[in-house]
């Protein structure tokens, strides 16, 4: 039976079912849609869908039951007529033999591949109706042309032959009917991957009504939804690629460095971590996130509370890709505010306290007793204080800060880590103590100001979890989305008011900024004045936004490069860049503590009417936090927040009856997706993705790798436009490259000429060396020399680069910079000690 949409003119279904549920799924919330049934000759009309569906099952009920008979009669709409498609085909007996395969194999074929193809489409809807549009456009014509070419040979075959034929297309069955909603594909999927079945945990109960304007009540169970920790880490470790990155155990940088989590002081020391290196090392994230318009009516109704996990154990260079990022757990923000974090905070012990004491795990490589521990919890200052028991808002509490117990004045005028006392943890579980066992309310509520603290926190139960050391500062929230935007408005409003600037030259400097293709996508947006006489502390840019800002800042205010408020700024770049570096040494990280040291002593010397603000404070923490968790970027939250779009996008194409059990059902069959192929998995995936390919000169590919690389054999090379390596893109005559240290402490750029891909294993980079001038403390970047362009090339190993971050430079005054993200000098200093 062949029914199709009239409605748009491109829908072709094998049931009645099926058209139905295409109607309802992308016509029926049209604002002028009307239906008309056509049925068996049926003239009445419907606005709503629910009405039409209605009549269907009253009085044309038998038409849903049968699925093997020809109609001539399909529902019409208002909108187009229906279209038919046009195939050219040979004419000839060949038809029965074709047919023959199609009936017996098709559905065959479909069966085993099903599953693979729905799991690698995006909205796997769609592909499935346009593949059941196609089968049944194509059985559609074959029949058509069967008639004809049994009608042209009725003299030399029997009836009976005739039949035979014909009933092929009668007995034909969707491939896909087992398939055919989301229900049944998330079924099937989860079926066949073994996918990861979350918790429904109840919190609390709540009256309902049953319906909209109803009378009538139903106690409805507040739930919120928990992935076992256990049964995740053995679905992520059951991949071979993933087990063999984590049994190969940590890397640990040289002494005097720190590069990642086992650098650090607290692992080193770590009850489990020094016993066990290869112990998992969990990282766990809190946000909050909203899911519908933030200005809608809806907005704060679907507020949605998510943790996320990754190991650190797993190589930094793959950590940031989402893939590494899992979902921990999901639940309502309004329903944890009333019940409290202290619900989710238990159920995650549990699991902890279980892989603390060693679990048996079934892995790539069997069965196996595997240990972990939660290393540090990361989050915006509200989220940790949450999860941690602090005050969430610091402005309210005696002590603001949860490293230390600085207080409102002291804040203002010390500016030095050792000057204040440090929390540590047996001094707060004291605290905590004296806030339970307080005989009054008010004693309560008095200790609650005078310590920061509002509750003991199950955090504290953790195994060796310490919350004072282990909830480090965000430098994202910190700095990208606090001290940064302030600081810059502060200025920029002094240096406007004096007249020393105007605002439109800062705007032109922006806008006019010769931006590199990897920037342009986080330009900064210019600034109004509306805005910058806010007094609000925002400049209204995202975090890229102002990490692209503050590198292009030295630059549009040039002229004023000896202005102490411009200074100031410039000492700031250099904070964060230093902070943003992936290797720091310790006298690096010495340097930092005096750098902020002295910007927060002239902050408030240029602004005494100013506050120094908490995260301003919190700055002061920032170094003994790398030397105790390494770089302060293995903590960042960018990416994790990075995850919350997967979830956003999700929520836009399902319904919110109970949208966290919707979103964490999908999400599972996502990550239980990941783990199809043995030899491949999405967190390596597009390692190396190049662009288009053009041939090359062989003699010269052969000749500059004999003289740079010492190859002497190359079968085939080709040459690509841009080369994408782990994150980082290289652009022919855009992209410049560190490749190599000169003169001891200067690194040597240079600029990509050519990217060659040879024997399909090897990719090198063709560059054109500039001679490295000096480090200009202003832009805060390398002043290179641009050679002629007659000077000779050389070539590099892409996968040999002193760093793999792809650089871009910028012009003024006649001279040429190279950009830095971060801090080289450590990277420069690792390389050649």
């Amino acid at each position: 039976m062949i029914w199709r949409c009239a409605i748009c003119c491109v829908f072709i279904a094998l049931s009645l079912k099926l058209l139905l549920s295409h109607i309802n799924r992308m016509h029926s919330r049209s604002p002028d849609i009307r239906f008309v049934c056509g049925i068996d000759g049926c003239s009445e009309d419907f606005r709503v869908y629910n009405s039409f569906y209605h009549h269907v099952k009253r009085r044309h009920s038998h038409h849903l039951l049968e699925g093997t008979e020809v109609n001539e009669h399909r529902p019409e709409g208002s909108q187009g007529q229906s279209q038919q498609v046009s195939m050219l085909l040979s004419d000839g007996l060949a038809y029965i033999a074709i047919l023959v395969c199609v009936g017996v194999h098709f559905s065959r074929f479909y069966t085993h591949v099903e599953c693979e193809l729905l799991i690698k489409i995006k909205d796997m809807n769609e592909i499935v109706v346009g593949v059941q549009q196609y089968q049944s456009s194509l059985v559609d014509y074959f029949r058509t042309k069967m008639e004809e070419v049994l009608k042209r040979h009725s003299g030399t075959t029997t009836p009976q032959v005739s039949k035979d034929a014909m009933d092929i297309f009668d007995t034909f069955t969707d491939p896909f009917t087992n398939v055919a909603t989301t229900f049944r594909q998330n079924s099937a999927l989860r079926m066949q991957f073994g996918c990861v079945d979350a918790d429904e945990i109840p919190i609390g109960r709540t009256l309902c009504r049953k319906k909209c304007g109803s009378k009538e009540f139903f106690i409805k169970d507040k739930l919120f939804y928990y992935v076992p920790l256990l049964k995740s880490l053995q679905q992520f470790l059951s991949h071979p690629m993933i087990w063999g990155m984590i049994g190969n155990g940590p890397q640990i940088c040289r002494e005097g460095f720190f590069h990642d989590l086992n650098d650090g002081d607290l692992l080193k020391s770590h009850p489990l971590f020094s016993e066990n290196p290869n112990a998992l090392q969990l990282i766990l994230y809190t946000d909050e996130i909203e899911i519908c318009n933030p200005l809608g009516s809806f907005a704060s109704k679907n507020k949605l509370l998510m943790v996320y996990y990754t190991l650190g154990n797993i190589n930094p260079k793959y950590r940031s890709k989402l893939a590494s990022i899992r979902l921990l757990v999901i639940a309502k923000s309004e329903d944890i505010r009333q019940s409290g974090v202290d619900v989710i905070l238990k159920r995650i012990k549990e699991d902890l306290d279980a892989l603390y004491s060693g679990v048996r795990l079934q892995t790539a490589d069997g069965e196996k007793k595997i240990y972990g521990a939660m290393v540090s919890l990361c989050g915006d200052t509200l989220a940790q204080h949450e999860l941690a028991g602090f005050k969430e808002g610091v402005g309210f509490a005696f002590s603001k800060c949860r490293h230390c117990e600085c207080s409102y004045e002291d804040m203002q005028s010390q500016f030095r880590e050792d000057l204040f006392t440090k929390r540590t943890l047996e001094k707060h579980i004291r605290q905590c103590d004296e806030i339970e066992k307080a005989n009054t309310d008010l004693l309560r509520s008095n200790l609650k100001t005078t310590y920061g603290i509002n509750r003991r926190s199950e955090l504290v139960d953790f195994p060796s979890f310490d919350v004072i050391q282990q909830t480090p500062q965000d430098v994202m929230h910190v700095i990208l989305e606090g001290i940064a935007p302030m600081e810059i408005k502060c200025v920029l409003n002094h240096l406007i008011q004096s007249g020393e600037i105007s605002l439109d030259s800062v705007n032109s400097g922006i806008l006019g900024f010769s931006y590199s293709p990897l920037d342009v996508r986080d330009k900064p947006s210019t600034i109004s004045l509306s805005t910058l006489m806010s007094n609000d502390g925002k400049l209204r840019q995202s975090s890229g936004q102002m990490l692209v800002l503050l590198r292009i800042l030295p630059f549009v205010l040039e002229r004023l490069e000896k202005n102490a408020y411009v200074q100031l700024i410039i000492k700031l770049i250099e904070i964060v860049q230093i902070v943003f570096a992936p290797v720091l040494s310790i006298a690096t990280v010495c340097r930092l503590k005096q750098l902020i040291q002295d910007h927060l002593s002239d902050w408030k010397a240029l602004f005494p009417d100013r506050s120094v603000t908490p995260k301003q404070h919190y700055m002061l923490h920032l170094p003994s936090q790398i030397k105790l968790l390494g770089p302060m970027v293995r903590h960042m939250c960018m990416r994790f927040e990075s995850k919350h779009c997967l979830f956003k996008r999700w929520a836009g194409k399902i319904n919110f009856k109970n949208v966290c059990k919707s979103l964490v059902r999908k999400n599972q069959i996502h990550e239980s997706c990941q783990n199809i192929s043995t030899s491949a998995h999405t967190l390596f995936s597009h390692e190396k993705d190049l662009g288009p390919m053009s041939e090359v000169n062989l003699h010269h590919v052969r000749s500059k790798l004999k003289d740079f690389l010492g190859f002497t054999e190359v079968r085939n090379a080709v040459s690509v436009k841009w080369l994408m390596m782990n994150g980082n893109k290289y652009i022919i005559d855009k992209s410049m490259v560190f490749v190599k240290v000169v003169n001891g402490n200067m690194p040597e750029f240079g600029l990509v000429r050519n990217i060659f891909v040879v024997d399909s294993t090897l990719y090198c980079l063709e560059f054109q060396p500039f001679y490295t001038v000096r480090f200009d403390a202003h832009f805060m970047a390398y002043e290179v020399e641009v050679p002629s362009l007659a000077e000779a090339t050389e070539i590099v190993d892409a996968e040999k680069l002193v760093d793999f971050t792809s650089y871009y430079t910028a012009s003024t005054n006649g001279k040429t910079y190279v950009l830095v993200k971060y801090h080289l000098g450590d990277v420069i200093k690792l390389h050649t000690t």
